[in-house]
């Protein structure tokens, strides 16, 4: 026997500020009129994705490579304290992909 949930405390999470930007479809309009600007955008993150899995891989082996704690310690150590800086650095990087493919589309869409 399944249960309802109508009360509006029920559907607060989904429509409550979070959730503002995704609910309201017109940042997607900008990309209609050409699916190109999209996956321009979409091949810089994936690029990004692809370019930090490849440093956690290389992470991995150098941190079976250690020979005891306080070198693995100093491994991660390096590891997380890149990974903060260039995460910083990819999220700039995609945000400007994104603000330039969305100024150069057409707005007669």
């Amino acid at each position: 026997m399944a249960i309802e949930n109508n009360s509006s405390e029920a559907h607060a999470s989904v429509s409550g500020p979070t959730f503002a930007f995704f609910s309201n479809s017109e940042w997607l309009k900008s990309f209609a009129g050409n699916p190109a600007k999209l996956h321009c955008v979409w091949n810089e993150a994936l690029g990004l994705t692809a370019s930090r899995l490849q440093e956690q891989a290389d992470y991995v082996n150098a941190l079976s490579k250690c020979a005891d704690g306080a070198e693995a310690l100093k491994c991660s150590t390096e590891f997380v304290q890149n990974a903060w800086k260039r995460s910083y650095s990819d999220g700039s990087k995609l945000f400007e992909a994104w603000r330039t493919s969305l100024s150069s589309t057409p707005q007669g869409n």
